[in-house]
């Protein structure tokens, strides 16, 4: 019974080395890295508002950065760039936004959640404030509701 074991796991070792080799024989570049697994993002956290009786007011942080509060007018962008952790826990950010008597907590980057997504579409993730809610988009063109005021 041992000889018939040994030989499975030599044959089954064997076949999966075989197997394996292209990938793990495959170096990318630099370039590629970032392509491929987007280790740099940035983020922007925009006034859609239709007014600014209101200003937007915003405070962003991550579990390590505190990037302050930022007051944006109609049309107003604040954006920050960062490299996603490799090792530890996941990069995550996010902004509690006030507009007048609502507010609203949002997560902006969570690394596994909007990571990937943003990844896609030139590492670049958007929020956009409005009247009605909070929206998301990758691109700038195409935009989701992902939270609404309380």
């Amino acid at each position: 019974m041992a000889p018939t074991l040994t030989i499975f796991c030599l044959i089954f070792l064997l076949s999966t080395t075989i197997y394996l080799h292209p990938v793990l024989a495959w170096r990318p570049t630099l370039l590629e890295t970032d392509k491929l697994f987007c280790i740099k993002y940035r983020v922007h956290v925009m006034n859609g508002l239709s007014s600014n009786e209101n200003p937007l007011y915003i405070h962003c942080q991550s579990r390590d950065d505190d990037l302050g509060d930022h007051t944006l007018n109609v049309g107003g962008d604040f954006n920050f760039k960062f490299r996603i952790k490799l090792i530890g826990p996941n990069t995550w950010f996010s902004c509690d936004m006030v507009w007048g008597s609502k507010h609203q907590h949002v997560d902006v980057f969570r690394q596994k959640v909007e990571g990937p997504m943003c990844c896609a579409d030139g590492n670049s993730c958007y929020w956009r404030a409005q009247d009605d809610g909070i929206y998301f988009s990758t691109n700038n063109v195409e935009w989701i509701r992902r939270y609404e005021w309380f």
